[in-house]
């Protein structure tokens, strides 16, 4: 063997290979002790600090509307997307020679502007958004970015931004960790919040293992709100619903004020916020509520929802309030980091899986199920009460797919190859059926 092929290979085992497994530790380490989490509090500025808050939410949306016109400008006349270097630079040179006004707000929130263009257009591009819209001046919510030279004050109280200091702010809870980025806004009923995003040292747990015995499958609906793999049913709250009266005859009130400029149209405006406010507050609470009880207060690991295309089911002009207003989407999310915090795992199964209409125990799958229908009887004899039935299915297909049993538990009547394996292991992976030696019967 060459000298130089042994000095190569003595350098690979003793230098190269233990450096490059220490990077990858370190990497591995790092990643998992970053964390973020959200605060949000709520502000009380006085009437100059809302004056200058009012100067930030206005040059920002200008510079966010100024960039989106930049961008389209120059993909039609050069079939090419314009780079966010070139958006600042043009920045930069229009603050020092056609609108220095734009001096008057902090530089960093106008340059946070431009990262959120990008943000619209890579989702754009992802399919998961619309293409970017202009911000308007009056819409009811406002809103802009500070990701420096942010400090909280938790023995005064008080919120120090940058050109804006000592904001009056509610702080009923305490953080530890590097700030982020801070996100102001002012929502339609005029109250101002902040946003804060800390980074701490705490890592994320390891998930558990996934076990059938502590698996939940959870189906959501209208008539319930939540239904469980055990058979267990909330009630929907249906806060919308219990607001419509109330809510219909203050938008009516605001129809009759037809002077936009008016005093009387500016309250009862505020007064329609208020009650959609109250709503969205109440969703709010209960999503998050009934998310943390069942992370922190069950014995559960793993928990079974539906990939639901709630964008498509809300298209339904029947269905569409009660969809909107059951906030699937908002408790699907919760949950999901509620349990990558606490160490345990959120399952999903494909949005076209037919869990409603497949029976849970033999497997035989239905051609129609009307959603009118409540109860169906399989052809094995088993009555069904729909939605638990969905929700077992969703739990067994979901640990079909967690553990690589899919084809077994998602294809009736089992193939050839599938029964030979069973047969050969002496196993039944649908019904988790495993034979024993005379021994283990005993």
């Amino acid at each position: 063997m060459p000298v130089t092929s042994i000095i190569a290979t003595i350098f690979f085992h003793t230098i190269l290979t233990p450096t490059i497994n220490f990077v990858r530790v370190a990497y591995l380490k790092v990643e998992q002790i970053v964390m973020l989490k959200a605060y949000q509090y709520r502000i009380y500025p006085t009437a100059e600090q809302k004056n200058q808050l009012a100067l930030h939410f206005g040059h920002t949306r200008h510079v966010y509307n100024w960039a989106l016109k930049q961008k389209i400008q120059h993909y039609e006349e050069n079939k090419k997307s314009l780079p966010r270097s070139e958006l600042q630079k043009r920045l930069v040179e229009m603050k020092k020679t056609e609108k220095p006004w734009l001096r008057e707000v902090n530089s960093q929130s106008l340059l946070a502007a431009l990262f959120q263009l990008e943000t619209a257009f890579q989702n754009f591009f992802q399919g998961r958004a619309g293409f970017p819209k202009i911000k308007k001046k009056y819409d009811g919510h406002q809103s802009f970015q500070c990701p420096q030279h942010v400090t909280v004050d938790f023995a005064e109280g008080l919120l120090n931004l940058p050109k804006i200091k000592a904001v009056k702010i509610k702080l009923h809870r305490t953080f530890t960790g590097t700030i982020k980025t801070v996100t102001v806004k002012k929502v339609p009923t005029g109250k101002y919040f902040v946003s804060i995003l800390v980074e701490n040292q705490e890592a994320l747990p390891v998930a558990t293992a996934i076990e059938p015995d502590k698996t939940v499958g959870l189906d959501v609906g209208l008539s319930h709100y939540l239904i469980s793999s055990s058979g267990d049913k909330l009630s929907h709250p249906t806060y919308l619903k219990n607001k419509l009266r109330q809510l219909g005859c203050a938008q009516r009130q605001l129809s009759r004020r037809k002077t936009k400029d008016s005093k009387n149209r500016a309250k009862q405006k505020n007064v329609v916020a208020k009650i959609h406010e109250a709503v969205s507050n109440r969703r709010h609470d209960f999503v998050h509520q009934l998310s943390a009880e069942l992370v922190f207060k069950n014995h559960e690991t793993s928990f079974a929802v539906e990939d639901l295309h709630i964008k498509g089911m809300i298209k339904n002009r029947k269905l569409s309030r009660a969809i909107a207003d059951s906030g699937w989407r908002k408790f699907i999310n919760a949950l999901a980091y509620k349990c990558e915090w606490y160490g345990k795992n959120l399952l999903k199964i494909g949005r076209f899986t037919a869990s409603s209409k497949t029976c849970h125990v033999c497997k035989i799958k239905r051609k129609e199920l009307p959603l009118y229908v409540r109860e169906w009887r399989c052809e094995c004899g088993v009555l069904h009460d729909r939605d638990i039935n969905a929700a077992r299915n969703i739990k067994a297909f979901a640990l079909a797919d967690a553990l690589g049993q899919s084809v077994c538990v998602k294809q009736f009547p089992c193939s050839d190859n599938v029964q030979r394996r069973c047969y050969s292991e002496r196993s039944c992976l649908m019904t988790g059926w495993v034979a024993r030696s005379p021994h283990q019967n005993a």
